[in-house]
């Protein structure tokens, strides 16, 4: 899909892309005898549509002014009717197919308005403010690839639309794509939409690209129309307390919080919690290892910020401590699916499961390592296998229970379960453990072992630019690939192999690579001499 680029100016766009395939909801035209008659009898029973068709050069012309003079009056059925009966006169005429979608819109029938945009497109495909109000509609209709497809074929024909831009600003903040969304919503205050709802969405973007001082100063601008209130007040007060530790001064800025907060002024702790993952993430570390010894000095006994610390000071681990992890995704448990599906965009364990699937159809037995909440309860479930989940975290496992997916859910270390569980599995599946682990050959060997010849192992990991394995300031670590297959060629041959976006990380995506692994025939002795042992699956 085309895309304005960050280096592209205000010069005209042209981006050439396909109409939409109309949609189901069509509108249907009257007959030309049907149209006739509500001719006759809008003649005898208005006065000013008589007087129209008296001075108008045809019937939809006279047809088109009576629907407006009804849509003003908020008579929209009745503007409906006039313009649906013009049409059945004139099937081509693009004006009436646009003001029709208009009216529809403001009737509230979105989908009947979509397909009259599609109509009036069809017959003048390069009507840019046409192609504006089809990226509202699709937009509203949560179409969002349509809608970002349409609002840019709409800047393709003018620039200056600064209604396009907004709306492409709002879909990009929406999408959790905030650059993009900078730019457009800079471009539709360049091109008048100087208000405050464009400097509100203005802040909310700087402020989840990390660039706090513009979100404060964005947000002070359209405090100026509408006093900050609630939610918006909160990020305001955030936005200026992290731009002030920021340069330097963290005391200042704590002392300074609740002033600027008022009656939305959050406990300092959580304030402070969210400035040290938001400087870890978008690589503030100095920032951000201020303000983590600030919290380790009033909570010295906590392993999440312990191990955090460590991260964003680059100190070195062979795998996150199982206290971190327990504890982590303890407090993380209630709304971990929400965050990681609807705002970081996860969806790994789908992906995997398919480039199962192209393997191997159906398996009798697997294992979830990891499992947390149950994410990859659903997309496994279609290989009809007794399903065992493992997870440190038992607030995790709680909510993966209730999904009711699994036959077996176990509190236990990964590592501790294969080394001492005696079961044999068709699948291992690891979809975002890997990342909590540096030094992968004994996971592997382990699960080598719990494998039969043939079986699968499917895992995901974050790719590391440089060296066997890093470890981010997140407190995931990231892999390369040829560590990984080094570390499983010994047992492992690949049978799949896919580069991913896994999640976003800061508005940007977290690259990494999806394997599936099948388990190599396992060396064995009979009668003294060297066979290999074969899969009868």
């Amino acid at each position: 899909m085309a895309r304005i680029g960050q280096k592209q100016h205000r010069a005209r766009l042209w981006i050439k892309l396909p109409i939409v395939p109309m949609n189901s909801a069509t509108p249907e035209l009257p007959d030309a005898q049907h149209a006739a008659d509500q001719i006759d009898r809008w003649m005898k029973e208005h006065a000013v549509f008589a007087l129209l068709m008296e001075h108008s050069d045809n019937a939809c012309s006279a047809l088109r002014q009576f629907a407006t003079i009804n849509c003003n009056h908020g008579q929209h059925n009745v503007a409906i009717d006039a313009l649906l009966a013009a049409l059945a006169l004139m099937p081509t005429d693009v004006t009436a197919w646009r003001e029709l979608a208009t009216d529809y819109q403001l009737s509230g029938r979105d989908e009947l308005a979509e397909a009259s945009a599609l109509r009036a497109l069809a017959i003048d495909p390069d009507h840019a403010t046409t192609w504006l109000q089809y990226a509202s509609l699709a937009y509203r209709l949560q179409r969002i690839d349509d809608a970002e497809a349409a609002y840019l074929r709409a800047l393709s024909g003018d620039a200056s639309l600064g209604d396009a831009h907004l709306g492409l600003g709002v879909l990009y903040l929406g999408s959790r794509r905030p650059e993009q969304a900078i730019m457009h919503l800079q471009y539709a205050l360049s091109w008048g939409g100087i208000d405050a709802v464009t400097h509100l969405c203005l802040g909310q973007a700087f402020y989840m690209a990390g660039r706090f001082c513009e979100s404060a100063d964005a947000l002070t601008i359209a405090n100026g129309f509408v006093p900050l209130e609630g939610v918006t007040l909160r990020l305001y007060a955030r936005a200026r307390t992290f731009a002030s530790m920021l340069d330097g001064d963290i005391q200042g800025a704590i002392t300074r919080y609740p002033t600027l907060a008022g009656q939305e002024t959050e406990p300092l702790d959580e304030v402070l919690r969210t400035a040290f993952a938001l400087f870890s993430a978008y690589g503030m570390h100095e920032a951000a290892a201020t303000v983590g010894r600030l919290r380790l000095e009033g909570q010295p006994d906590d392993p999440v910020q312990r191990y955090l610390l460590d991260a964003v000071g680059g100190q070195t681990h062979d795998r996150a401590p199982a206290a971190y992890v327990e504890a982590h995704f303890n407090e993380f448990a209630e709304g971990f699916d929400s965050k990681l599906v609807d705002i970081l965009g996860y969806k790994v364990p789908q992906q995997l499961a398919d480039m199962i699937a192209s393997c191997r159809p159906t398996l009798a037995t697997i294992l979830d390592l990891g499992c947390g909440t149950g994410l990859a309860a659903e997309p496994l479930g279609r290989f009809g296998a007794r399903l065992t989940g493992i997870d440190l975290s038992e607030k995790m496992l709680a909510i993966a229970t209730r999904r009711n997916a699994y036959h077996d859910l176990i509190k236990a270390d990964v590592v501790s379960y294969l080394a001492d569980s005696p079961r044999s599995f068709d699948l291992v599946f690891a979809a975002d453990l890997l990342i909590y682990l540096g030094r992968l050959d004994e996971l592997i060997g382990l699960i080598a072992c719990a494998l039969p010849p043939g079986g699968f192992f499917a895992a995901s990991i974050e790719g590391a630019g440089h060296g066997d394995f890093t470890l981010l300031s997140s407190g995931r670590f990231a892999h390369s690939e040829t560590y990984f297959e080094t570390c499983a060629a010994k047992d492992f041959e690949i049978v799949c192999k896919e580069n991913s976006e896994l999640r976003l990380e800061a508005g940007r995506p977290a690259l990494g690579t999806l394997y599936v692994l099948r388990r190599r025939a396992r060396p064995s002795t009979e009668n003294g001499q060297l066979t290999t042992a074969t899969n009868h699956q």
